[in-house]
């Protein structure tokens, strides 16, 4: 495993879209790898990440297969070291990227990796890659070390979210898509991740999947082509923190722009980056 925070301590990195780079416990865990410019025909707002974020990853874990949480280009980028974790049918994409170890999951598996175990839950999303691919499990995972991690890829609000682990210190919700209104049910949009708190019941959230993908268009601001309603998207992260408080006041909402961290400490308590 490669060197990270210390012992007890835990960084969490907002990358964009669904990726998030998780320090727990000496291993490198990095979500739904989206790090180029262009993914299929979207194109990434804001600076790339930096190289730092790729480099020395133990374990990538992939929600599901869609082109945005499943990028290949953005894989070959990473060390063929790590382990690729997925749900069922992944390897169909991936398995010439070069990764040495990739495993298919399904919810309810637990993995560990030194004493970080992550385990794969349920998510409640569309379940093809192409309209003409096999249909598999999409999942979210809960990562729990000297801290308790729960991301949930891609989701709408699902029965039995309220069961999904005991203590959750550390919450990462989407709450957009890529630009259109997200239809609730496969997605979640600011309010039915707002409520969602209130059945994770979370020390901390984190809103993710907003604010980084847009499909080029007509409308320009000064050089950067973008979409009014992209510019709106970012407004909701905003949108969010007003509905949580009113949903579940006790947590805390932590608003991350792409590349900002924070760390979590043995009580959870969290410091900005």
């Amino acid at each position: 495993m490669a060197e990270s925070e210390p012992a007890g301590l835990t960084r969490v990195t907002f990358v964009g879209q669904g990726t998030v780079l998780i320090e727990m416990d000496g291993v490198r865990i990095l979500t739904d790898p989206v790090l180029k410019r262009w993914v299929g025909p979207l194109r990434r707002y804001g600076e790339l990440p930096e190289a730092a974020v790729r480099r020395h990853i133990d374990v990538v874990l992939i929600s599901h297969l869609h082109l945005d949480h499943l990028d290949t280009p953005s894989l070959k980028l990473l060390p063929k070291s790590a382990i690729l974790i997925g749900p069922p049918h992944v390897s169909r994409t991936v398995n010439r990227v070069g990764f040495k170890t990739i495993v298919e999951t399904r919810r309810d598996t637990a993995l560990h990796f030194g004493s970080v175990e992550v385990q794969a839950v349920h998510a409640s999303h569309t379940r093809r890659r192409w309209v003409v691919s096999l249909p598999t499990e999409p999942l979210g995972f809960i990562v729990h070390g000297s801290s308790t991690i729960y991301f949930a890829g891609d989701t709408g609000l699902f029965d039995g979210m309220d069961d999904l682990h005991e203590r959750i210190d550390l919450a990462l919700l989407p709450i957009e898509t890529w630009g259109v209104r997200p239809p609730e049910g496969r997605h979640m949009s600011p309010r039915s991740a707002a409520h969602a708190l209130s059945l994770l019941r979370p020390r901390i959230a984190v809103p993710i999947h907003w604010g980084t993908l847009y499909v080029p268009g007509s409308a320009y601001a000064g050089k950067q082509a973008t979409y009014a309603w992209f510019q709106r998207t970012r407004k909701r992260p905003e949108e969010f923190v007003r509905l949580a408080t009113e949903s579940a006041p006790d947590v805390e909402v932590r608003l991350l722009e792409p590349g900002q961290s924070l760390l979590l400490g043995p009580a959870a308590d969290a410091e900005p980056q």
